[in-house]
This record gives structure tokens, sequence and C-alpha cells, in this order.
């Protein structure tokens, strides 16, 4: 119980919402004792701004607000009609404004109050506000009392712009170190995180507080470091999250490709301009998410791009990799994927489908049920991909087996061809850490020339080398490098020649 005060924060978090609420409420002064007062039902994701909602309306009413969380109190030994009338029953006592938070808590399968709940709402003469994330329906009982229905979404990106630069003005005004958001990049972060306010409000108290600890002032990095930590971290279970190592000096490809790849780095920045701003998301574009394919030979680099993408766009990169994982998606329908891609809305990550054409290729004649299944599957989750608006991105060796329907769906396409001479040796002084102690004698341009491999393979080859030259010396030599690559050509079940590896050929 508490005698509610709306700040300029409120203010900021119910501005879109406010005007419409109070026009309702301002339609019954409560002058008429046989007033039957609406119950004004709160829904959506962002919590906080429900919260502010209803801070704000008891502040204009002059009453204290009585907050109760149902889904904390109904339990084995509470039932929800027992916790609804409980809680009225002390608003009726204190005479103050009853907030019911949880209500999902108190809500059937189909989407109805429990029995007897309705009931007590009816019976409480005054105004009573419940919150959920989900809408509802009060069957035949809504004409014994109105319920007017309030979506509370989460913040658009003008509304997430201007959340950001109100509680980093706020922040810089209460603490040290001082920073504005003409100094922070507020706008990238308002569109490429679509965040509730409450993870707003959290990531920037989170980013004063470690630079207040650090004795440095608040930059840009801090905040989309905490922005990503406020992401839902449960896809963190279901795929595997890589850390991005590599920059765009790392990449080893023909222009037109790197181009490729820095138009889609412009298109996920350029989101919110274009479908909002602009108004293109209201005809021509379905969903605000960006869909590309990238498609060569394994080590040719792919994984290294979606790396180098959330590395330059400040998010998480998940990697699932369905050549492991189809059977068992399709053997328990849709539900695994479904719970990826929700999660993956929630925390603002990229996914990087790997191995895509495991699940991603031509539908198969249908000849039984478990092929018709299969096929369904592959629809569902061409369509899944499509209505998400994050980013996909999915890389398959077998570019001539994708599903038309899906190669419809892409926004990019990106070839990553094997690596000529000139490329193997860029990748080889690339890759080649400055730091690993090297003979003098090392000929990265022999190795280019006489061993035919992507990345990925030279990748393997230098850290073998260096572990060989860590028993062996402490320097890597040709020798060492000789070795390694025997090792990784048998690997590969690829033919030996030994006079590539004679010692005096590469003298």
């Amino acid at each position: 119980l508490c005698q509610p005060i709306a700040d300029a924060t409120d203010n900021e978090l119910t501005a879109d919402v406010w005007p419409l609420l109070s026009i309702a409420v301002d339609r019954f002064d409560g002058s008429n004792s046989r007033t039957i007062h609406p119950t004004l039902a709160l829904w959506g994701p962002d919590a906080a701004r429900q919260n502010a909602l209803v801070r704000r309306l008891s502040a204009a009413n002059g009453k204290e607000l009585l907050t109760v969380d149902l889904s904390k109190v109904i339990g084995e030994n509470c039932s929800p009609q027992r916790a609804v009338r409980l809680a009225l029953r002390d608003a009726r006592l204190t005479g103050a404004q009853p907030y019911l938070r949880g209500w999902d808590a108190c809500l059937t399968e189909d989407g109805a109050p429990a029995d007897g709940i309705m009931e007590e709402v009816c019976a409480f003469p005054g105004y009573v506000i419940v919150g959920g994330t989900r809408i509802w329906y009060a069957d035949d009982l809504t004409r014994l009392r109105r319920v007017y229905a309030f979506q509370v979404p989460k913040p658009d990106y003008q509304e997430r712009v201007m959340l950001w630069s109100h509680l980093v003005e706020r922040a810089a005004g209460i603490s040290a170190p001082l920073a504005s958001a003409a100094e922070l990049d507020v706008a990238g972060l308002a569109g490429q995180f679509s965040l509730t306010s409450a993870q707003i409000e959290h990531a920037v108290a989170a980013a004063w507080d470690q630079a207040e600890r650090e004795g440095r002032r608040v930059g840009s990095d801090d905040l989309y470091e905490m922005a990503r930590a406020v992401s839902n971290p449960q896809l963190g279970l279901l795929a595997r999250k890589v850390t991005p190592r590599y920059t765009w000096e790392d990449l080893v490809l023909p222009a037109d490709q790197v181009a490729i790849l820095r138009e889609l780095v412009d298109t996920v920045r350029g989101r919110p301009t274009v479908l909002m701003s602009w108004g293109v998301g209201k005809k021509l574009a379905s969903s605000s998410g960006v869909t590309a394919l990238f498609a060569g030979p394994p080590g040719t680099g792919k994984t290294m791009a979606a790396e180098v993408i959330a590395q330059t766009l400040g998010l998480e990169l998940y990697k699932i990799d369905l050549s492991t994982g189809v059977s068992k998606y399709i053997g328990e329908n849709e539900k695994n994927l479904e719970r990826i891609f929700h999660e993956a809305a929630t925390s603002n990550s990229i996914l990087f489908f790997d191995e895509a054409d495991a699940i991603f290729g031509k539908r198969s004649e249908v000849r039984d049920a478990h092929d018709r299944y299969a096929n369904i599957e592959v629809s569902y989750l061409l369509q899944r991909m499509e209505a998400y608006d994050g980013v996909t991105i999915l890389a398959t060796n077998l570019r001539a087996n994708l599903d038309d329907a899906f190669a419809r769906r892409l926004q990019f396409a990106v070839d990553f061809p094997f690596p000529g001479q000139v490329e193997r040796l860029h990748i080889w002084q690339t890759l080649f850490p400055p730091e690993v102690p090297r003979d003098a004698s090392l000929d990265f341009g022999l190795l280019a020339r006489r061993f035919e491999l992507a990345g990925g393979n030279i990748r393997n080859i230098i850290m073998g080398a260096a572990y060989l030259a860590a028993a062996d010396g402490g320097r890597v030599t040709m020798a060492h490098l000789m070795h390694s690559t025997r090792r990784e050509l048998q690997k590969m079940g690829r033919l030996v020649d030994i006079e590539d590896f004679n010692a005096n050929s590469h003298m």
C-alpha cells in the first residue's frame, strides 16, 4: 500500500496509452454512488509500462494504491477466487485503488477468468485494475461490469529512442561519470534491441554501475553490453552461443561478396528509418526481419562472416546445427523450433542455422505419412522465418538443393567461393597470430601454392603446428606446418603425395 507519485519517467513510459485510458476514466467521476465503474484490463509484455500507467492513474485520482501480485499469491493453499476476494477486501478496508498484477494466473486455458473471479470483481464498488500479458474475455459477465482492455505493448522504435535518451539523461544527472544522450548511440541501441521499458532501465542502470565501479565515463559499448545482458538468456539452452572473434579485415572474400555483407549490415541498421519513419513497413514488408543465405564449401568463411556481422551490429550470435537436430525437431513437431524463434525474438539475437540444407532441401515426394509430416514441418519453418523480426542467417554447402519457396523468402544470398592461390596466401598471413613465435624460414607462399585448402583447414593446420612447436622448441617451423598439413589432409581423406612433404622441396 503506497501513495503513488508519477514522475517524468512514468510520463515517458505512458505517453501513447495514457490519453485513451484517461478519457475512459474521466467518464466516471464517482459523484453518483450508483455508478458501476469498469474493470480496466491492461495487457501486454511490458509490465513496467503497466505499473507506470497505474501509478499515474492513482496519482491523478489522489488515491492510495494497493498492489497485489496474484502470481505470487495463488497456489495450493489459495485459489484464484480467494486471492482476488482477499485483495479486494483489503482495498475496501483501506479505501485504496486495487491493482491486481499477474492476472494471467487467474485465467483458464481458453483465456477466460476462472470460476467465481468476475463475481468478486463486479462486487467491488470502484475501479479494479488488472494487469497481465495476454488479452482475456469475461464472457456474459461483461454486461454486469464493463471491461475496458488496453494493450500495453513494448515501446516501438521512436518510443525506445525517447526512453533511452530520457533514462541516460536522468542517470547522467544523478551520478558521475557524466554522459549524455548526445554522446551515446541511443538511436543505434533503439534500433538494434527491441527491449521492454524495464529492460532498458536496467541496462542503463547497469552500465552506470559498471562505469562508476571502474572510475570512468559511460560509453556506448557499455550500453550495448548491458542491452545484450538484459535480453532473454534462455536461448542459450536451445542453441550454442558464439562469441565473435573476427573483424572485416579477417574476411578473405571477393569485393562483391564483402559489399553484400556490408549491405546486409546497413539493412539491419536502417530498418527503423525505412520501415517505421518512412512507412515502408505498412504495405511492403510483412516483418522487419532480415534473412540471408551463405552458400559455399566447408571452411570458406560462412561462420566467420556471421561473426563479423554480429560483432559489427553488437548483437548476440547463436548457432543451430540442423544436421544433428533435424530428426529430433521433426519427431517432436514444431515445438523446439518455435522455442528457438521465440527466445531469439526476446533476446534480440542473430540466428545462424548451420548445415541448413539438412532441412531446407527440396521437399520430397510424398510416399507415406512421414514424408507428408516432414513437408509440413518445412513449410511451417519457412513461414516462421518469414514472420521472425530478427536476423536469420542460413549456411549451406549445397545451394542447388534449396527449396524454391525458401529462396523467395531470402533478402540476401552470398556465395563463398573456394579460395584461389592469392586468397589462400592472404588467409595464411591473416590467420597466423603475430604473437606466435615463428622461424624466419616460414614460407606461406609455398603453402598457398602447393596445397589447395579452405580457410577452415588452414586454421586447423596453424593450430596443430602451434601445439607441435610448443612441445618441440617453442618456435613454429616449416617442418611443423608441413607435418600439421599432412595430418589435416589425412583427416580430410585426401591422397598425400610424399614429394609435397619432402624436406628438400621447401628449403
